[in-house]
Protein backbone atom coordinates (compact mmCIF):
# COMPACT_ATOMS: atom_id res chain seq x y z
CA UNK A 1 0.00 0.00 0.00
CA UNK A 2 1.34 3.43 -0.89
CA UNK A 3 2.07 5.80 1.95
CA UNK A 4 -0.94 7.98 1.09
CA UNK A 5 -3.32 5.04 1.26
CA UNK A 6 -1.59 2.70 3.70
CA UNK A 7 -4.25 3.22 6.38
CA UNK A 8 -7.15 2.82 3.96
CA UNK A 9 -8.88 -0.52 4.48
CA UNK A 10 -10.95 -2.18 1.79
CA UNK A 11 -12.57 -5.59 2.17
CA UNK A 12 -11.29 -8.12 -0.35
CA UNK A 13 -14.67 -9.72 -1.09
CA UNK A 14 -16.53 -6.43 -1.44
CA UNK A 15 -17.25 -4.59 -4.70
CA UNK A 16 -16.71 -0.84 -5.07
CA UNK A 17 -17.97 1.71 -7.58
CA UNK A 18 -15.85 4.63 -8.77
CA UNK A 19 -17.73 6.96 -6.41
CA UNK A 20 -17.16 4.63 -3.48
CA UNK A 21 -13.45 4.39 -4.27
CA UNK A 22 -13.24 8.20 -4.36
CA UNK A 23 -14.86 8.32 -0.93
CA UNK A 24 -12.76 5.57 0.63
CA UNK A 25 -9.40 6.84 -0.69
CA UNK A 26 -10.35 10.54 -0.73
CA UNK A 27 -9.34 10.98 -4.38
CA UNK A 28 -10.98 12.37 -7.52
CA UNK A 29 -12.48 10.47 -10.45
CA UNK A 30 -9.48 11.52 -12.54
CA UNK A 31 -7.22 9.74 -10.08
CA UNK A 32 -9.24 6.54 -10.42
CA UNK A 33 -8.99 6.87 -14.20
CA UNK A 34 -5.21 7.19 -13.86
CA UNK A 35 -5.19 4.09 -11.67
CA UNK A 36 -7.03 2.16 -14.38
CA UNK A 37 -4.43 3.21 -16.95
CA UNK A 38 -1.71 2.25 -14.47
CA UNK A 39 -3.02 -1.30 -14.12
CA UNK A 40 -6.10 -1.31 -11.87
CA UNK A 41 -8.39 -3.98 -13.31
CA UNK A 42 -12.12 -3.42 -13.65
CA UNK A 43 -14.50 -6.27 -12.87
CA UNK A 44 -15.87 -6.00 -16.42
CA UNK A 45 -16.11 -3.46 -19.24
CA UNK A 46 -19.67 -2.38 -18.53
CA UNK A 47 -20.38 1.09 -17.20
CA UNK A 48 -20.51 2.30 -14.53
CA UNK A 49 -17.30 0.49 -13.65
CA UNK A 50 -17.03 -1.64 -10.50
CA UNK A 51 -13.90 -3.01 -8.85
CA UNK A 52 -13.32 -5.85 -6.46
CA UNK A 53 -11.66 -5.00 -3.13
CA UNK A 54 -9.03 -7.69 -3.66
CA UNK A 55 -8.00 -5.98 -6.88
CA UNK A 56 -7.65 -2.62 -5.12
CA UNK A 57 -5.43 -4.31 -2.54
CA UNK A 58 -3.32 -5.93 -5.26
CA UNK A 59 -2.97 -2.72 -7.25
CA UNK A 60 -1.73 -0.60 -4.34
CA UNK A 61 0.57 -3.35 -3.12
CA UNK A 62 2.08 -3.55 -6.62
CA UNK A 63 2.62 0.21 -6.68
CA UNK A 64 4.44 0.07 -3.38
CA UNK A 65 6.87 -2.59 -4.56
CA UNK A 66 7.37 -1.24 -8.07
CA UNK A 67 10.96 -0.68 -9.18
CA UNK A 68 11.35 3.09 -9.46
CA UNK A 69 14.04 2.64 -12.12
CA UNK A 70 11.45 1.19 -14.51
CA UNK A 71 8.95 4.04 -14.62
CA UNK A 72 6.79 4.20 -17.73
CA UNK A 73 6.75 7.16 -20.08
CA UNK A 74 4.86 9.95 -18.35
CA UNK A 75 4.98 8.21 -14.98
CA UNK A 76 6.49 10.11 -12.03
CA UNK A 77 7.83 8.93 -8.68
CA UNK A 78 6.06 10.79 -5.85
CA UNK A 79 8.31 10.92 -2.81
CA UNK A 80 5.50 12.15 -0.56
CA UNK A 81 3.21 9.13 -0.96
CA UNK A 82 5.84 6.70 -2.22
CA UNK A 83 3.99 5.73 -5.39
CA UNK A 84 4.34 5.87 -9.17
CA UNK A 85 1.73 8.27 -10.58
CA UNK A 86 0.60 10.04 -13.73
CA UNK A 87 0.26 13.74 -12.78
CA UNK A 88 -2.81 15.70 -13.85
CA UNK A 89 -2.14 17.28 -17.25
CA UNK A 90 -3.33 20.69 -16.05
CA UNK A 91 -0.55 20.77 -13.45
CA UNK A 92 2.29 19.97 -15.87
CA UNK A 93 4.97 22.37 -17.05
CA UNK A 94 8.43 21.86 -18.51
CA UNK A 95 11.53 23.76 -17.45
CA UNK A 96 15.26 23.52 -18.22
CA UNK A 97 17.90 22.68 -15.63
CA UNK A 98 21.23 24.50 -15.28
CA UNK A 99 22.79 21.70 -17.33
CA UNK A 100 20.32 22.18 -20.16
CA UNK A 101 18.19 19.07 -19.47
CA UNK A 102 14.40 19.11 -19.73
CA UNK A 103 12.52 18.64 -16.44
CA UNK A 104 8.78 18.13 -16.07
CA UNK A 105 7.05 19.48 -12.97
CA UNK A 106 3.57 18.54 -11.83
CA UNK A 107 1.28 17.64 -8.95
CA UNK A 108 0.62 14.13 -7.63
CA UNK A 109 -3.07 13.24 -8.17
CA UNK A 110 -3.11 11.15 -4.99
CA UNK A 111 -1.58 13.37 -2.31
CA UNK A 112 -1.27 16.73 -4.18
CA UNK A 113 2.47 16.91 -3.52
CA UNK A 114 4.84 18.39 -6.13
CA UNK A 115 6.58 15.86 -8.38
CA UNK A 116 9.35 16.25 -10.92
CA UNK A 117 11.19 14.13 -13.46
CA UNK A 118 14.14 14.57 -15.81
CA UNK A 119 13.04 13.82 -19.37
CA UNK A 120 14.76 12.28 -22.33
CA UNK A 121 14.13 13.64 -25.80
CA UNK A 122 11.35 11.15 -26.64
CA UNK A 123 9.56 11.49 -23.32
CA UNK A 124 9.86 15.28 -23.45
CA UNK A 125 8.06 15.29 -26.81
CA UNK A 126 5.34 13.04 -25.35
CA UNK A 127 4.79 15.28 -22.33
CA UNK A 128 4.71 18.44 -24.46
CA UNK A 129 2.14 16.86 -26.77
CA UNK A 130 -0.05 15.89 -23.82
CA UNK A 131 0.12 19.44 -22.44
CA UNK A 132 -0.78 20.90 -25.86
CA UNK A 133 -3.72 18.53 -26.42
CA UNK A 134 -4.77 18.28 -22.74
CA UNK A 135 -4.38 14.50 -22.94
CA UNK A 136 -3.72 12.31 -19.91
CA UNK A 137 -0.17 11.00 -19.64
CA UNK A 138 -1.57 7.56 -18.88
CA UNK A 139 -2.82 7.21 -22.47
CA UNK A 140 0.67 7.64 -23.90
CA UNK A 141 2.26 4.53 -22.46
CA UNK A 142 2.26 1.59 -24.83
CA UNK A 143 2.58 -0.88 -21.99
CA UNK A 144 -0.70 0.10 -20.34
CA UNK A 145 -2.85 -2.95 -19.84
CA UNK A 146 -0.05 -5.47 -19.57
CA UNK A 147 -1.06 -6.76 -16.17
CA UNK A 148 0.12 -10.04 -14.71
CA UNK A 149 -2.61 -12.63 -14.59
CA UNK A 150 -3.73 -14.79 -11.69
CA UNK A 151 -2.47 -12.46 -9.00
CA UNK A 152 -3.96 -13.25 -5.63
CA UNK A 153 -4.15 -11.83 -2.15
CA UNK A 154 -3.83 -13.76 1.08
CA UNK A 155 -6.81 -11.94 2.59
CA UNK A 156 -9.19 -13.20 -0.07
CA UNK A 157 -11.25 -16.36 -0.11
CA UNK A 158 -9.07 -17.77 -2.89
CA UNK A 159 -5.39 -18.47 -2.53
CA UNK A 160 -4.29 -17.94 -6.15
CA UNK A 161 -7.03 -16.10 -8.04
CA UNK A 162 -10.54 -14.72 -7.88
CA UNK A 163 -13.57 -14.44 -10.12
CA UNK A 164 -15.37 -11.31 -11.29
CA UNK A 165 -18.41 -12.60 -13.16
CA UNK A 166 -20.72 -11.92 -10.21
CA UNK A 167 -19.22 -8.64 -8.98
CA UNK A 168 -21.91 -6.45 -10.49
CA UNK A 169 -24.86 -8.28 -8.92
CA UNK A 170 -22.98 -8.42 -5.61
CA UNK A 171 -22.58 -4.66 -5.77
CA UNK A 172 -26.37 -4.42 -6.13
CA UNK A 173 -26.79 -6.78 -3.16
CA UNK A 174 -24.49 -4.56 -1.08
CA UNK A 175 -26.91 -1.67 -1.63
CA UNK A 176 -29.77 -3.90 -0.45
CA UNK A 177 -27.73 -5.07 2.56
CA UNK A 178 -26.84 -1.52 3.59
CA UNK A 179 -29.37 -1.82 6.44
CA UNK A 180 -27.07 -4.34 8.14
CA UNK A 181 -23.98 -3.71 10.21
CA UNK A 182 -20.78 -3.58 8.11
CA UNK A 183 -19.34 -6.67 9.80
CA UNK A 184 -22.54 -8.57 9.05
CA UNK A 185 -22.34 -7.59 5.39
CA UNK A 186 -18.73 -8.71 5.21
CA UNK A 187 -19.56 -12.05 6.82
CA UNK A 188 -22.28 -12.63 4.21
CA UNK A 189 -19.92 -11.66 1.40
CA UNK A 190 -17.28 -14.09 2.63
CA UNK A 191 -19.82 -16.94 2.53
CA UNK A 192 -21.02 -15.94 -0.95
CA UNK A 193 -17.45 -15.70 -2.26
CA UNK A 194 -16.62 -19.12 -0.80
CA UNK A 195 -19.58 -20.63 -2.66
CA UNK A 196 -18.48 -18.81 -5.83
CA UNK A 197 -14.97 -20.21 -5.44
CA UNK A 198 -16.34 -23.73 -4.89
CA UNK A 199 -18.15 -23.43 -8.25
CA UNK A 200 -15.03 -22.16 -9.99
CA UNK A 201 -16.45 -18.69 -10.63
CA UNK A 202 -19.69 -19.89 -12.20
CA UNK A 203 -22.09 -16.97 -12.90
CA UNK A 204 -24.91 -16.97 -10.39
CA UNK A 205 -27.55 -16.87 -13.12
CA UNK A 206 -26.37 -20.38 -14.09
CA UNK A 207 -26.50 -21.88 -10.58
CA UNK A 208 -28.71 -24.93 -10.15
CA UNK A 209 -30.14 -26.71 -7.09
CA UNK A 210 -27.55 -29.43 -7.72
CA UNK A 211 -24.76 -26.85 -7.21
CA UNK A 212 -26.28 -25.78 -3.90
CA UNK A 213 -26.59 -29.40 -2.77
CA UNK A 214 -22.98 -30.14 -3.71
CA UNK A 215 -21.75 -27.18 -1.68
CA UNK A 216 -23.91 -28.26 1.27
CA UNK A 217 -22.33 -31.73 1.15
CA UNK A 218 -18.91 -30.10 0.91
CA UNK A 219 -19.59 -28.17 4.13
CA UNK A 220 -20.84 -31.32 5.86
CA UNK A 221 -17.55 -33.05 5.07
CA UNK A 222 -15.58 -30.08 6.40
CA UNK A 223 -17.61 -30.28 9.60
CA UNK A 224 -16.33 -33.81 10.16
CA UNK A 225 -12.68 -32.75 9.97
CA UNK A 226 -10.53 -31.33 12.73
CA UNK A 227 -9.63 -27.64 12.46
CA UNK A 228 -5.90 -28.31 11.72
CA UNK A 229 -7.07 -30.42 8.78
CA UNK A 230 -9.14 -27.59 7.34
CA UNK A 231 -12.35 -28.43 9.17
CA UNK A 232 -15.04 -25.94 10.09
CA UNK A 233 -17.02 -25.56 13.29
CA UNK A 234 -20.76 -26.28 13.30
CA UNK A 235 -21.38 -22.59 13.97
CA UNK A 236 -19.42 -21.52 10.89
CA UNK A 237 -21.24 -24.05 8.72
CA UNK A 238 -24.66 -22.95 9.97
CA UNK A 239 -23.82 -19.32 9.26
CA UNK A 240 -22.51 -20.11 5.77
CA UNK A 241 -25.69 -21.87 4.67
CA UNK A 242 -27.91 -19.25 6.33
CA UNK A 243 -26.08 -16.46 4.46
CA UNK A 244 -26.45 -18.28 1.15
CA UNK A 245 -30.12 -19.06 1.68
CA UNK A 246 -30.82 -15.39 2.34
CA UNK A 247 -28.75 -14.28 -0.66
CA UNK A 248 -30.46 -16.58 -3.16
CA UNK A 249 -33.89 -15.72 -1.79
CA UNK A 250 -33.06 -12.11 -2.72
CA UNK A 251 -31.35 -13.03 -6.01
CA UNK A 252 -34.33 -14.98 -7.38
CA UNK A 253 -36.34 -11.72 -7.53
CA UNK A 254 -33.73 -9.65 -9.41
CA UNK A 255 -33.83 -8.83 -13.12
CA UNK A 256 -31.93 -11.45 -15.11
CA UNK A 257 -32.13 -14.01 -12.29
CA UNK A 258 -35.86 -14.75 -12.13
CA UNK A 259 -35.34 -18.00 -14.05
CA UNK A 260 -33.34 -19.44 -11.18
CA UNK A 261 -35.00 -22.37 -9.47
CA UNK A 262 -36.93 -21.32 -6.38
CA UNK A 263 -35.71 -24.53 -4.70
CA UNK A 264 -32.08 -23.39 -4.49
CA UNK A 265 -32.36 -21.92 -0.95
CA UNK A 266 -33.87 -25.19 0.31
CA UNK A 267 -30.92 -27.18 -1.03
CA UNK A 268 -28.60 -25.35 1.38
CA UNK A 269 -30.47 -26.82 4.35
CA UNK A 270 -28.15 -29.00 6.44
CA UNK A 271 -29.20 -32.59 7.21
CA UNK A 272 -30.08 -33.24 10.84
CA UNK A 273 -27.70 -36.18 10.98
CA UNK A 274 -24.73 -33.98 10.18
CA UNK A 275 -25.65 -31.56 12.94
CA UNK A 276 -25.93 -34.41 15.41
CA UNK A 277 -22.46 -35.69 14.59
CA UNK A 278 -20.84 -32.38 15.47
CA UNK A 279 -20.17 -31.70 19.12
CA UNK A 280 -20.85 -28.16 20.33
CA UNK A 281 -17.76 -25.97 20.41
CA UNK A 282 -15.98 -25.50 23.69
CA UNK A 283 -17.46 -22.86 25.94
CA UNK A 284 -15.72 -19.50 25.71
CA UNK A 285 -13.55 -18.75 28.69
CA UNK A 286 -14.62 -15.91 30.96
CA UNK A 287 -13.72 -14.80 34.46
CA UNK A 288 -15.82 -14.64 37.57
CA UNK A 289 -16.24 -11.12 38.90
CA UNK A 290 -13.81 -11.95 41.73
CA UNK A 291 -11.17 -13.19 39.25
CA UNK A 292 -11.63 -10.04 37.18
CA UNK A 293 -11.10 -7.86 40.26
CA UNK A 294 -7.91 -9.75 41.09
CA UNK A 295 -6.74 -9.29 37.51
CA UNK A 296 -7.17 -5.51 37.33
CA UNK A 297 -5.41 -5.09 40.67
CA UNK A 298 -2.39 -6.84 39.17
CA UNK A 299 -2.31 -4.68 36.05
CA UNK A 300 0.59 -2.18 36.01
CA UNK A 301 -0.12 1.55 36.10
CA UNK A 302 3.23 3.34 36.04
CA UNK A 303 2.94 4.83 32.55
CA UNK A 304 0.05 6.68 30.94
CA UNK A 305 -0.48 3.90 28.43
CA UNK A 306 -0.63 1.31 31.23
CA UNK A 307 -3.17 3.40 33.15
CA UNK A 308 -5.25 3.83 29.99
CA UNK A 309 -5.20 0.09 29.34
CA UNK A 310 -6.16 -0.68 32.93
CA UNK A 311 -9.05 1.80 32.75
CA UNK A 312 -10.24 0.28 29.46
CA UNK A 313 -10.30 -3.21 30.91
CA UNK A 314 -12.01 -1.97 34.09
CA UNK A 315 -14.73 -0.07 32.23
CA UNK A 316 -15.54 -3.15 30.15
CA UNK A 317 -16.75 -4.72 33.40
CA UNK A 318 -18.51 -1.53 34.54
CA UNK A 319 -20.49 -0.92 31.35
CA UNK A 320 -20.56 -4.19 29.43
CA UNK A 321 -19.99 -2.25 26.20
CA UNK A 322 -18.67 -4.15 23.20
CA UNK A 323 -15.05 -3.60 22.21
CA UNK A 324 -15.72 -1.31 19.22
CA UNK A 325 -18.13 0.87 21.21
CA UNK A 326 -15.72 1.07 24.14
CA UNK A 327 -12.85 2.15 21.89
CA UNK A 328 -14.96 4.91 20.29
CA UNK A 329 -16.22 6.34 23.59
CA UNK A 330 -16.04 10.11 24.19
CA UNK A 331 -16.12 11.96 27.52
CA UNK A 332 -19.54 13.45 26.76
CA UNK A 333 -21.02 9.95 26.62
CA UNK A 334 -20.19 9.33 30.30
CA UNK A 335 -22.26 10.77 33.19
CA UNK A 336 -20.32 10.33 36.42
CA UNK A 337 -23.07 11.68 38.69
CA UNK A 338 -25.75 9.35 37.33
CA UNK A 339 -23.27 6.51 36.85
CA UNK A 340 -24.38 5.83 33.31
CA UNK A 341 -22.96 5.80 29.79
CA UNK A 342 -24.79 6.46 26.54
CA UNK A 343 -24.04 4.30 23.52
CA UNK A 344 -24.73 6.84 20.77
CA UNK A 345 -24.68 5.05 17.41
CA UNK A 346 -24.38 8.39 15.60
CA UNK A 347 -20.88 8.85 16.98
CA UNK A 348 -19.82 5.42 18.18
CA UNK A 349 -19.18 2.03 16.61
CA UNK A 350 -22.40 0.37 17.74
CA UNK A 351 -23.58 -3.09 16.69
CA UNK A 352 -26.54 -2.83 14.32
CA UNK A 353 -26.48 0.95 14.80
CA UNK A 354 -28.21 0.61 18.17
CA UNK A 355 -28.28 3.49 20.66
CA UNK A 356 -29.19 2.90 24.29
CA UNK A 357 -28.36 3.95 27.83
CA UNK A 358 -26.27 1.74 30.13
CA UNK A 359 -26.41 2.06 33.90
CA UNK A 360 -23.22 0.97 35.58
CA UNK A 361 -23.56 -2.60 36.75
CA UNK A 362 -23.84 -3.45 40.45
CA UNK A 363 -20.94 -5.03 42.35
CA UNK A 364 -18.35 -3.34 40.07
CA UNK A 365 -17.06 -0.78 42.59
CA UNK A 366 -13.43 -1.86 42.20
CA UNK A 367 -13.58 -1.28 38.45
CA UNK A 368 -15.47 1.99 38.86
CA UNK A 369 -12.74 3.42 41.10
CA UNK A 370 -10.06 2.66 38.49
CA UNK A 371 -12.12 4.21 35.70
CA UNK A 372 -12.99 7.35 37.68
CA UNK A 373 -9.31 7.87 38.51
CA UNK A 374 -8.56 7.76 34.78
CA UNK A 375 -11.29 10.31 33.99
CA UNK A 376 -9.86 12.63 36.64
CA UNK A 377 -6.45 12.33 35.02
CA UNK A 378 -7.87 13.21 31.59
CA UNK A 379 -9.62 16.28 32.96
CA UNK A 380 -6.37 17.42 34.58
CA UNK A 381 -4.72 17.22 31.14
CA UNK A 382 -7.37 19.53 29.71
CA UNK A 383 -9.51 16.97 27.89
CA UNK A 384 -12.97 18.21 26.94
CA UNK A 385 -16.37 16.49 26.37
CA UNK A 386 -15.75 15.92 22.63
CA UNK A 387 -12.42 14.18 23.29
CA UNK A 388 -11.88 10.43 23.41
CA UNK A 389 -11.99 8.61 26.75
CA UNK A 390 -9.33 6.16 25.59
CA UNK A 391 -7.07 8.04 23.14
CA UNK A 392 -4.26 6.70 21.05
CA UNK A 393 -0.87 6.61 22.79
CA UNK A 394 0.31 9.64 20.79
CA UNK A 395 -2.49 11.76 22.30
CA UNK A 396 -1.86 10.85 25.94
CA UNK A 397 -0.59 14.31 26.83
CA UNK A 398 -1.72 17.64 28.22
CA UNK A 399 -4.10 19.53 25.96
CA UNK A 400 -4.69 23.23 25.28
CA UNK A 401 -7.91 24.83 23.95
CA UNK A 402 -6.37 25.73 20.57
CA UNK A 403 -5.46 22.12 19.80
CA UNK A 404 -7.78 19.94 17.72
CA UNK A 405 -10.06 17.57 19.60
CA UNK A 406 -8.76 14.10 20.39
CA UNK A 407 -10.45 11.50 18.20
CA UNK A 408 -11.07 7.94 19.44
CA UNK A 409 -8.91 5.09 18.21
CA UNK A 410 -9.97 3.68 14.85
CA UNK A 411 -10.01 0.08 16.00
CA UNK A 412 -10.30 -1.91 19.22
CA UNK A 413 -6.86 -3.51 18.82
CA UNK A 414 -5.44 -1.67 21.84
CA UNK A 415 -8.29 -2.99 24.01
CA UNK A 416 -7.80 -6.52 22.69
CA UNK A 417 -4.09 -6.33 23.42
CA UNK A 418 -4.78 -4.93 26.91
CA UNK A 419 -7.10 -7.85 27.71
CA UNK A 420 -4.57 -10.33 26.41
CA UNK A 421 -1.84 -8.92 28.64
CA UNK A 422 -4.15 -8.59 31.63
CA UNK A 423 -5.58 -12.11 31.55
CA UNK A 424 -2.07 -13.50 31.04
CA UNK A 425 -1.27 -12.18 34.52
CA UNK A 426 -3.64 -14.79 35.96
CA UNK A 427 -2.74 -17.50 33.43
CA UNK A 428 -5.90 -17.06 31.35
CA UNK A 429 -6.64 -15.86 27.84
CA UNK A 430 -9.89 -13.91 27.54
CA UNK A 431 -11.15 -11.40 25.00
CA UNK A 432 -12.85 -8.05 25.73
CA UNK A 433 -16.19 -9.70 24.91
CA UNK A 434 -15.68 -12.07 27.84
CA UNK A 435 -16.52 -9.16 30.18
CA UNK A 436 -20.12 -9.37 28.95
CA UNK A 437 -20.18 -13.08 29.83
CA UNK A 438 -18.84 -12.24 33.30
CA UNK A 439 -21.60 -9.68 33.81
CA UNK A 440 -24.24 -12.12 32.65
CA UNK A 441 -22.99 -14.71 35.15
CA UNK A 442 -22.97 -12.03 37.87
CA UNK A 443 -26.58 -11.23 37.00
CA UNK A 444 -27.52 -14.90 37.37
CA UNK A 445 -26.32 -14.81 40.97
CA UNK A 446 -27.88 -11.43 41.84
CA UNK A 447 -31.19 -11.38 40.01
CA UNK A 448 -33.73 -13.51 41.85
CA UNK A 449 -36.86 -12.17 40.16
CA UNK A 450 -37.99 -12.05 36.53
CA UNK A 451 -38.12 -8.25 36.69
CA UNK A 452 -34.49 -8.01 37.78
CA UNK A 453 -33.32 -10.46 35.13
CA UNK A 454 -35.10 -8.44 32.45
CA UNK A 455 -33.52 -5.17 33.64
CA UNK A 456 -30.07 -6.80 33.69
CA UNK A 457 -30.56 -8.15 30.16
CA UNK A 458 -31.72 -4.76 28.83
CA UNK A 459 -28.67 -3.15 30.40
CA UNK A 460 -26.50 -5.49 28.32
CA UNK A 461 -28.22 -4.10 25.24
CA UNK A 462 -30.39 -7.14 24.56
CA UNK A 463 -33.99 -6.69 23.50
CA UNK A 464 -35.07 -9.94 25.16
CA UNK A 465 -33.84 -12.17 27.96
CA UNK A 466 -33.77 -15.07 25.52
CA UNK A 467 -30.79 -13.52 23.71
CA UNK A 468 -28.88 -13.16 26.98
CA UNK A 469 -29.61 -16.72 28.03
CA UNK A 470 -28.87 -18.24 24.62
CA UNK A 471 -25.51 -16.61 23.96
CA UNK A 472 -23.88 -15.52 27.22
CA UNK A 473 -22.21 -17.30 30.13
CA UNK A 474 -23.43 -20.72 29.12
CA UNK A 475 -23.12 -23.40 31.72
CA UNK A 476 -19.86 -25.29 31.21
CA UNK A 477 -19.69 -29.07 31.23
CA UNK A 478 -17.64 -28.94 34.44
CA UNK A 479 -20.23 -26.77 36.18
CA UNK A 480 -23.03 -29.02 34.95
CA UNK A 481 -21.18 -32.10 36.26
CA UNK A 482 -20.86 -30.50 39.69
CA UNK A 483 -24.58 -29.72 39.83
CA UNK A 484 -25.56 -33.20 38.67
CA UNK A 485 -23.29 -34.81 41.25
CA UNK A 486 -24.75 -32.53 43.91
CA UNK A 487 -28.26 -33.63 42.99
CA UNK A 488 -27.35 -37.11 44.20
CA UNK A 489 -26.22 -35.95 47.64
CA UNK A 490 -28.00 -37.63 50.56
CA UNK A 491 -28.83 -34.32 52.27
CA UNK A 492 -30.53 -32.85 49.21
CA UNK A 493 -34.29 -32.68 49.64
CA UNK A 494 -37.14 -31.21 47.68
CA UNK A 495 -39.19 -28.29 48.98
CA UNK A 496 -42.03 -30.66 49.86
CA UNK A 497 -39.67 -33.00 51.75
CA UNK A 498 -38.17 -30.06 53.66
CA UNK A 499 -41.65 -29.05 54.79
CA UNK A 500 -42.35 -32.61 55.96
CA UNK A 501 -39.13 -32.65 58.01
CA UNK A 502 -40.11 -29.40 59.73
CA UNK A 503 -43.61 -30.74 60.44
CA UNK A 504 -42.05 -33.93 61.87
CA UNK A 505 -39.89 -32.01 64.36
CA UNK A 506 -42.90 -29.89 65.35
CA UNK A 507 -44.98 -33.07 65.95
CA UNK A 508 -47.66 -32.20 63.42
CA UNK A 509 -48.05 -35.82 62.22
CA UNK A 510 -50.06 -38.51 63.96
CA UNK A 511 -47.84 -41.39 65.06
CA UNK A 512 -48.31 -44.59 63.08
CA UNK A 513 -49.54 -42.88 59.92
CA UNK A 514 -47.80 -43.20 56.53
CA UNK A 515 -46.94 -39.49 56.52
CA UNK A 516 -45.30 -39.83 59.96
CA UNK A 517 -43.14 -42.76 58.83
CA UNK A 518 -42.02 -40.96 55.64
CA UNK A 519 -41.20 -37.77 57.54
CA UNK A 520 -39.26 -39.70 60.21
CA UNK A 521 -37.24 -41.51 57.54
CA UNK A 522 -36.40 -38.20 55.80
CA UNK A 523 -35.36 -36.61 59.10
CA UNK A 524 -33.07 -39.51 60.04
CA UNK A 525 -31.47 -39.56 56.60
CA UNK A 526 -30.75 -35.86 56.87
CA UNK A 527 -29.27 -36.26 60.37
CA UNK A 528 -27.03 -39.11 59.18
CA UNK A 529 -25.83 -37.02 56.25
CA UNK A 530 -24.98 -34.13 58.55
CA UNK A 531 -23.18 -36.47 60.94
CA UNK A 532 -21.13 -37.71 58.05
CA UNK A 533 -20.18 -34.12 57.12
CA UNK A 534 -19.14 -33.49 60.72
CA UNK A 535 -16.91 -36.56 60.71
CA UNK A 536 -15.25 -35.43 57.45
CA UNK A 537 -14.57 -32.00 58.84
Amino acid sequence: MTRAHRKVRVFAAQVYSVEEICGVYNVTRNTVTNWIHSGLRKSDERRPYVFRGAELQRFHKARETKDRKNLKHGEFNCLACSSAVFPDTESLRISTTSKGRAMALGVCPDCRANVSKLLGVTECDIVQNCIATNTSLAWTDELTGNIPACIGNKATVHASDWYNANDRVLHEWQSYAGRYDLKTVQAHLYSIRDFESFLGGKPFDKVSPKDAGAYRDHLVKLGQLQKPEGGLSSSTIRHRVAHLRAFFQWLCHQDGYRRLSGNIPAYFELPRASRAKTLPRDDRDFLTIEEAESMVRKMPGKTRVERRDRAMVAFAYVSGLRASALASLRLKHVDIEKKEVVQDAREMEAKNGKSFRVYWFARTDVFQDIFLAWLEELLEWGFEPRDAVFPDASNLTERSPELARVEPMRTARALQAAFQRATALIDRNCSPHSARHTLKALGDSLCSSMERRKAWSLNLGHSTERITEAHYAKMSDQHRRGIMEGLGADDLVTEEEATMIIDYYENRFTRGTEEHRIARRLAKRREQSRDGEDVID
